[in-house]
């Protein structure tokens, strides 16, 4: 599925800095490397040595020296890729990087695509589609429980509890097939279908257990949003200064300061946040303002919490009541009463009786007041809303959910069809559920949706 031809690319990103990294993999990786690499120790016996690392200079054609570099030698099978690989370790420059993966090219590789060193482990078979993945997801990850739980998936513990399915499913097989094969062996017609239904039943359950805490597994892989709502001039801009530690918004006392979106980010219990700082929601003829509470309405739908701001010296009002009512099923919501410093005219016990399942948190954003127990708040709400995570593997790719899900729904298909339909069909069923459990390593995946999964990495990778 992939030509032999070695490949190359810069493994670290383009920039400034104290060390870069130019990969290269393949059956020449070697004598590509002896050709422009140039050491002392190279005249030795045993050189290369297997990972030991060689201090020398990379010349060009023209044998001007181009860089100093440490270089590695490592032979195959025991490499990312399992073929033998040649990372040259030279000073980090956009020009000293290319110029030397350009030598590198000139001198009998090829420039590596998108992906294609995971890719060539996953064919090799030193990984599995399921831990390719689990690769850029690792790569990409916005917090410390984003890169845990895809390294628990690319230590393999996704792999084996797949691939324990699927062999328990040819177990269920093996003496259908036998009847159906070799029916004048038998003196019944059908296997013991109770029991079959009980492991079925077993099976989806295992599957449904590895769909537990996917919506907070991708909400530490890629984040999740929640918008600061509120009337105008009730210190939502001053409540996102607060929470980023940074003056991020133009604060002022002159209501409609914020006509905008604003955005933050930050990271809470686990949690990659983008806090949305959105205009105040009032009745007003300015078609600029209408156009900034429509953008503050979509941003709250968008939303999977909300931050209602209230001004605690004014009280509730009737706007209040129709922000609070912006609140979906689906969300989390925290009631901020701010400018706790003033005469308060509305309590938490108050904001409680009229929305029940909200948190209540007092603030003065612009000192910094209540933003830990705000913090708390959120994170709570969060795991509410969103659940807990398992320690076990889980499931952090869309790929992945939907065919899971897909299985479930060929599970129910296989219990419909064991007291109705003849044993070629259950079979079937059965087969068609292995077969769509293999696409989650890659066991069963054509070259099209391999494609399709390695052109998310990035080059180098």
């Amino acid at each position: 599925m992939y030509d032999n031809s070695t490949i190359a690319a810069i493994s670290t990103p383009l920039g400034e800095g104290g060390i870069g990294i130019v990969k290269i993999s393949g059956n020449e990786s070697f004598n590509i490397t002896k050709k422009i690499f140039h050491c002392r120790e190279s005249k030795k016996s045993g050189y290369p040595a297997p990972r030991y690392l060689y201090h020398g200079y990379i010349k060009d054609e023209e044998n001007r020296i181009v860089d100093e570099v440490l270089t590695s030698f490592m032979p195959a099978p025991k490499t990312y890729t399992r073929e033998d690989i040649v990372e040259i370790n030279c000073h980090s420059g956009i020009f000293a990087l290319r110029t030397i993966l350009k030598i590198v090219i000139n001198s009998g590789a090829r420039l590596a695509e998108p992906g294609e060193f995971t890719r060539r482990a996953f064919l090799n078979g030193r990984i599995d589609l399921s831990q390719a993945e689990a690769v850029i997801n690792i790569i990409r990850a916005r917090s410390e429980e984003a890169v845990r739980t895809a390294a628990r998936v690319l230590s393999g513990g996704l792999t084996e509890k797949i691939e324990n399915i699927r062999s328990e499913l040819i177990n269920l097989r093996a003496p259908i097939e036998a009847m159906l094969d070799y029916p004048e062996e038998y003196d019944y017609d059908k296997p013991d279908l109770l029991k079959l239904n009980e492991k079925l039943l077993v099976i989806h359950k295992n599957i449904n257990d590895l769909l537990k805490g996917v919506e907070v597994s991708r909400v530490y892989q890629n984040g999740v949003n929640i918008a600061i709502v509120g009337q105008p001039n009730v210190g939502k801009s001053s409540l996102l200064n607060a929470l980023l530690r940074q003056q991020k918004a133009i604060v002022h006392e002159t209501p409609g300061t914020t006509r905008d979106l604003l955005e933050g980010y930050m990271n809470l219990g686990g949690y990659p946040l983008r806090l949305v700082d959105t205009a105040g929601i009032q009745g007003t003829e300015d078609p600029v303002e209408k156009e900034g509470i429509a953008r503050s309405r979509n941003a709250a739908r968008e939303a999977r919490l909300l931050l209602m701001v209230l001004d605690g010296s004014i009280g509730w009002s009737a706007f209040d009541t129709g922000i609070a009512d912006l609140k979906e099923e689906y969300q989390g919501l925290v009631v901020v009463i701010n400018k706790a410093d003033l005469e308060q005219k509305i309590t938490p016990v108050e904001v409680n009786n009229k929305i029940p399942d909200a948190s209540v948190v007092k603030t003065v954003a612009t000192r910094g007041e209540g933003i830990d127990a705000l913090e708390l708040a959120v994170a709570e709400q969060l795991d509410r809303v969103l659940g807990s995570a398992p320690e076990s593997p889980v499931i952090v790719t869309l790929r992945q959910e939907e065919i899971l899900t897909d299985a479930l729904l060929i599970i129910d298909d296989t219990l419909e069809a064991l007291y109705k339909q003849p044993l070629e069909i259950i079979s079937s069923e059965m087969q068609r559920l292995w077969m769509k459990l293999g696409e989650i390593t890659g066991a069963t995946m054509n070259g099209d949706l391999l494609d399709k999964v390695f052109s998310e990495f990035c080059l180098g990778k």
